[in-house]
């Protein structure tokens, strides 16, 4: 079941896209969301169930599909800035998924 992205209308909303090469290949999506409290709890929500099922994480970003079958660990990143105007905490997920993992055995290279 795919992630619904929240579609913000406000200043900043948009997206940015660099497609990448190859068949099926969408290089580098970035995109913003100007959206509520509420709005952005739901999404939080629906992406930490998908996470807890070890479901894959689907979303529709820049007119197309992105879907990928996360891989442990994921990487949390908590960063906090503060000036004469404002305050900023920015949370940063990564979640990846390893092309090779068939290959790996318990995370570590087969001896063979």
């Amino acid at each position: 079941m795919p992630i619904i992205v929240p579609k913000g209308t406000g200043p900043g909303a948009g997206s940015t896209g660099t497609p990448g090469r190859g068949s099926g290949a969408m290089g580098k999506i970035e995109e913003e969301y100007p959206i509520s409290f509420t709005e952005a709890a739901a999404f939080l929500r629906e992406l930490a169930g998908t996470l807890e099922r070890r479901g894959a994480v689907e979303m529709d970003l820049a007119g197309g599909r992105v879907a990928l079958n996360p891989d442990e660990p994921i990487t949390l990143e908590i960063s906090f800035k503060e000036d004469a105007k404002k305050k900023k905490l920015e949370v940063e997920l990564e979640i990846k998924e390893h092309f090779a993992v068939s290959a790996m055995e318990g995370g570590r290279p087969k001896v063979i």
